[in-house]
C-alpha cells in the first residue's frame, strides 16, 4: 500500500516538474480570455446534408402508382424496397409511414436510397401513398416482418377493399 502511494506521489511530482520546465520563458503566463465576436453578416455554420446514394433498385419505384400496373404490384415494389433495406441494415425501418419513407429515401445511416426523394408515391408530408392518394399503413409484426396495407379505392382503412401484403410473401 505504501509503495503505491509513493509511486503516485513520484508520478505527480514528475508531471509537475515537466510542466514547470515547459512553461514559456520560465514564467507562468497569465490566463487571458479572448472575447468571441459574432458578425451580424456571418451565417452560422450548417453541416452539409450527406449525399444520398440512389440505388439501382430505386428504378423500380418509378412504377409505383403507374396505371399500367396493379395495386398488388405497388405493394410488391414496396416489399422489394423494404427487403433491400432489411438486407443492408439487418432489420426493417421503424416508425410511422413518414419515418419509413424517410429511411427508404436515404435518411438512414449510410444515406442509401431505395426510393427517389420525390414522386407520385409521396404526399406533401413525405408519406408513402397508394394510387388513391391515401397513405399506406405499415404494421411491424417483428423486426423482420412488416405488413403493408393500402386502403383501396374507397380510401378508408380497414374495409373490405383494402389490399394487404405480408413482407417477403
Amino acid at each position: 500500500m505504501t509503495r503505491r502511494i509513493l509511486a503516485r506521489v513520484a508520478l505527480a511530482a514528475g508531471i509537475a516538474a515537466l510542466l514547470y520546465a515547459l512553461r514559456p520563458g520560465g514564467k507562468t503566463a497569465p490566463a487571458t480570455i479572448s472575447p468571441v465576436v459574432h458578425s451580424p453578416l456571418a451565417a452560422p455554420a450548417v453541416p452539409a446534408a450527406p449525399e444520398v446514394n440512389l440505388l439501382p433498385l430505386a428504378e423500380e419505384a418509378a412504377r409505383l402508382n403507374d396505371p399500367a400496373v396493379t395495386v398488388q404490384d405497388d405493394l410488391g415494389i414496396l416489399d422489394l424496397m423494404l427487403g433491400g433495406y432489411h438486407r443492408q441494415y439487418g432489420g426493417n425501418p421503424v416508425g410511422e409511414n413518414e419515418e419509413i419513407a424517410a429511411a427508404l429515401t436515404g435518411r438512414n445511416p449510410r444515406a442509401l436510397a431505395w426510393l427517389p426523394a420525390s414522386g407520385s408515391f409521396l404526399d406533401q408530408k413525405g408519406r408513402l401513398i397508394d394510387r388513391w392518394d391515401t397513405p399506406y399503413f405499415f404494421h411491424a409484426q417483428s423486426g423482420d416482418h412488416m405488413q403493408i396495407r393500402s386502403a383501396g379505392p374507397d380510401r378508408k382503412m380497414w374495409t373490405d377493399d383494402d389490399v394487404v401484403r405480408e413482407q417477403g410473401r
